[in-house]
């Protein structure tokens, strides 16, 4: 139990920067690390990249080994990148040229504790090393970077799930602010010298600076800016897609695909339908091709299924956008096409799935926080895909049988069951302490899987429904574009709309909560959220809480307004 000060408030713990042994995978796994030099073998005989060692660490003289060969990767839809890679930064980042205390601490609390949030529950090249790299070429990267550890610090220090106003004149971020505008100046400075045209490879350092600039409109609470940043992005990988394109960067561009999934599929899970329209293509991907025989366990594989996944519930929030908006008199065929591509994707990876788990007793808990958190998207798109929305069953019929035991399916949906199992994985992938610390993070985790609960479970599971409620609230987790406390605060707005129209059904005060928790008829609840933010507020929002009737005459539904 954290200690309490004389006033009674928690303790916040003031981070310092640290120097112990030990490689930074094996430290945010807490796990013992054999401290092999360069790369531990802890990490390396379980297929996992091993992160280096802290920046107190310097390798032996008398000589700084040259960088690999450049060699020639095949990637998606023809683009051919010759790709510079180490497996760690621990000979990058001391040759960094960081002129101020300010950048030195900003750095290493970047690399000593941001990394291991922002890569999530599996490893992440990206986040771990290839940025790392790309920030020793390229200065506006190491500006974002350090901006970004700034940033991170400060929200760190805070008890929210984004920074709020008060904070805005703090020396971080003021600090940070000033780091963000340096490597403005500096990607201007190059488009203005059109090395962005002569140079394709300047594109990747573009992509890479949307993301970061996105992360750090994230943790500022600026949703719009930070979706403006992430559509440049996604836009920008398309149009390589369809180019022709050589270069030599050290950020893979596979990398950079895997963050702009996951990041678009968290944007299409919270767009309204109609505004789909002129959002951005989906980002190409690959089908899975991991076969179930013969797979191996190791953070490789898991990475595979991690994109294997997210790239799937993107097609399905896609595909749910796209077909309500179609004419089901010319569609239907189509989208039964569609529908059944997405089982057999969905099939395929519960296969692999399966045999992973059978392995995972063989390595104790080494991956059981990975395989948990692959478990939890793969229990929410078995719901999505079994239990597809409304309006959707009412267009196309055949979407509403997949309740039954129907291939891919072999028994009934029990919709019930899969909430607490929802739930009940969720709640492993959190932190047990009273009050956690804030966590912000790129990739998807138990956040918008608590939303599903607290908004879909059925209307006899107010009980659970309040329950992820509640985590959301106390838990400041931010998860790339699911503010987990801003989320915790709609589902209140909804339930406690639902249970005010459910007392005035029965004939009861609107404010008499004597009874406690009511089961909310289908009808009464809510079914669809629109969110929108004023032009000259980005921390402010606009919410459209919509039940059946309301969607069907076509009416906003109940509104209410959220600021933070």
């Amino acid at each position: 139990m954290d200690k309490a000060t004389a006033s009674g408030k928690p303790r916040q713990r003031a981070w310092k920067p640290k120097a112990r042994s030990g490689c930074k995978t094996c430290k945010i796994r807490k796990v013992k690390c054999d401290e092999e030099k360069p790369h531990c073998n802890r990490c390396t005989s379980t297929g996992r990249t091993c992160d280096g060692y802290d920046l107190t660490f310097r390798p032996p003289p008398p000589s700084t080994p040259s960088p690999p060969a450049p060699r020639r990767d095949s990637h998606h839809s023809g683009a051919s990148w010759g790709i510079v890679r180490s497996h760690s930064p621990v000979f990058l980042a001391p040759a960094l040229r960081l002129n101020t205390r300010e950048e030195r601490e900003s750095f290493d609390f970047f690399t000593s504790h941001a990394v291991g949030h922002l890569r999530g529950f599996l490893d992440s090249p990206f986040w771990q090393r290839e940025v790392l790299q790309a920030a020793h070429r390229d200065s506006a990267i190491q500006h974002c970077i350090i901006a970004l550890g700034a940033m991170y610090r400060r929200f760190f220090q805070g008890k929210n799930s984004h920074l709020t106003e008060n904070a805005m004149s703090d020396k971080y971020l003021q600090f940070a602010l000033r780091q963000s505008n340096r490597a403005i100046q500096d990607l201007l400075k190059k488009q203005i010298a059109g090395d962005y045209v002569k140079d394709r490879t300047s594109k990747v350092t573009l992509m890479t600076c949307s993301i970061l600039f996105s992360s750090m409109c994230c943790l500022q609470g600026y949703q719009k800016q930070a979706i403006d940043h992430l559509r440049s992005g996604i836009r920008m990988l398309n149009e390589m897609d369809e180019e022709e394109t050589k270069g030599i960067h050290p950020i893979d561009l596979e990398s950079l695909r895997t963050i702009f999934v996951g990041l678009d599929m968290q944007v299409r899970a919270i767009m309204p339908s109609r505004e789909s329209g002129s959002w951005v293509a989906r980002p190409k991907t690959k089908p899975l091709s991991t076969s179930p025989k013969g797979v191996v366990l190791n953070m490789t594989t898991l990475i595979t299924m991690l994109q294997h996944m997210e790239s799937l519930m993107n097609k399905i929030h896609a595909f749910n956008q796209s077909s309500i908006l179609r004419d089901p008199e010319e569609a239907t065929d189509d989208v039964y096409t569609e529908y059944s591509d997405l089982l057999e994707r969905y099939e395929r990876g519960a296969l692999v799935m399966q045999h992973l788990w059978s392995k995972a007793p063989d390595h104790g808990d080494e991956y059981t926080p990975s395989l948990t958190a692959l478990e939890l998207m793969q229990a929410q798109i078995e719901y999505l895909l079994r239990y597809p929305r409304a309006d959707l069953v009412e267009k196309y019929p055949r979407l509403g049988t997949y309740e039954e035991a129907k291939a891919p399916f072999k028994q009934p949906f029990d919709v019930t069951a899969q909430f607490f199992h929802i739930f009940e994985l969720a709640t492993k992938l959190l932190p047990t302490s009273a009050s956690p610390a804030p966590v912000f993070t790129t990739t998807m985790g138990p956040t918008s899987a608590l939303w599903l609960v607290a908004i879909r479970a059925p209307g006899e599971c107010q009980t659970l429904r309040r329950r992820a409620m509640n985590l959301m609230l106390n838990h400041p987790r931010r998860e790339g574009f699911w503010d987990g406390m801003i989320a915790g605060r709609i589902a209140q707005l909804a339930l406690s709309l639902e249970q005010e129209r459910v007392r005035a059904s029965l004939g009861l005060r609107e404010d008499d909560e004597s009874l406690g928790d009511l089961e909310v008829p289908d009808d009464i609840r809510i079914v669809a959220f629109f969110l929108t933010h004023p032009d000259d507020d980005d921390r402010k929002a606009k919410v459209e809480m919509s039940n059946r009737g309301d969607m069907a005459v076509g009416v906003p539904g109940a509104v209410r307004w959220l600021t933070w």
